[in-house]
């Protein structure tokens, strides 16, 4: 089911729902610049089918929900989280399970430490407890202050280029994220190149302005250093990583694992993005932390 909602802060917010509303619920939390459509359908239905009431929703500044004019009305890490505290609030989600990817294991985390009442349990996929090494390497400064490494240089020479000729029509953006994703994966598994530029041209179908995404990145950036809040940490967790993360390297999966009383460890022989590729096993993992 489709539902536009809009925050107390005047923010409308896509959202799509699965499953019968009265099983436990799961909410989904997209990375940067990602629609919520990027939660493959087969794995919200896997979920759904396992009985689950399945919430995932477009960020702002993607897919159908609100386009923020940033420069008047800048935004941070704070506002995101807001955002998905409202998605629970409007739907009325009783302590869901919250599963954030990359950015979106940030947003879970925040909402773990600021609304620890509101959730029961987090799953964490590629994510980390420290961004600013991340930050720093794209804008061209030096990580070795940091305690976690910083993207390989695969991915930087992906920055570069994109900074060094940023694509300027729809096309090129386009170009430049089927890009960006082909350069985070990683492992044995081939590229899934084809389920990936069909979701982008579904993506651009949905929102032509692929490039206000880019906000997140600013929003990020404007974040204070979280590392101390993982300790804070009390609800189940469980860690699921790539060996192979070219944007955030195992440490940070590692780090989190370490850092948060009790949480569960993974590790998958992927790269940083699991979907149309890692799809079953990351959801035979989540299913089972779940259901334990």
């Amino acid at each position: 089911m489709l539902k536009l909602i809009t925050t107390t802060g005047g923010v409308t917010v896509w959202t799509q729902s699965f499953g019968k509303t009265e099983n436990p619920s799961v909410l989904l939390v997209m990375g940067a610049m990602n629609q919520g459509i990027f939660w493959p359908d087969e794995f919200c239905k896997g979920l759904a089918g396992a009985g689950y009431y399945v919430v995932r929703y477009d960020h702002r500044d993607t897919g159908k929900s609100s386009r923020i004019d940033f420069q008047a009305n800048p935004y941070d890490l704070n506002s995101l989280t807001d955002d998905a505290f409202e998605v629970i609030r409007c739907y009325g989600l009783d302590r869901p399970t919250v599963i954030g990817l990359s950015m979106g294991g940030y947003i879970a985390q925040l909402l773990a430490t600021g609304y620890p009442n509101i959730l029961s349990r987090i799953v964490l996929i590629s994510s980390t407890a420290d961004h600013r090494p991340y930050m720093a390497a794209t804008a061209g400064k030096k990580t070795a202050s940091y305690s976690l490494p910083g993207p390989e240089q695969s991915y930087l020479d992906y920055i570069t280029a994109a900074s060094v000729n940023p694509p300027q029509s729809p096309d090129e953006v386009l170009q430049s994220m089927s890009e960006g994703w082909r350069v985070t994966y990683g492992g044995p598994r081939p590229y899934p190149k084809a389920q990936v530029e069909h979701a982008l041209q579904v993506a651009v179908q949905r929102a032509p302005d692929l490039a206000t995404g880019f906000h997140h990145g600013w929003a990020v950036a404007a974040a204070p250093d979280r590392m101390h809040l993982v300790t804070r940490i009390t609800a189940p967790t469980l860690v699921l990583h790539g060996r192979y993360d070219p944007l955030l390297p195992l440490a940070h999966g590692q780090y989190l694992a370490s850092h948060i009383d009790n949480a569960e460890f993974e590790i998958f022989e992927m790269g940083h993005s699991f979907m149309w590729s890692w799809d079953e096993e990351v959801l035979a993992s989540v299913l089972r932390f779940m259901q334990s």
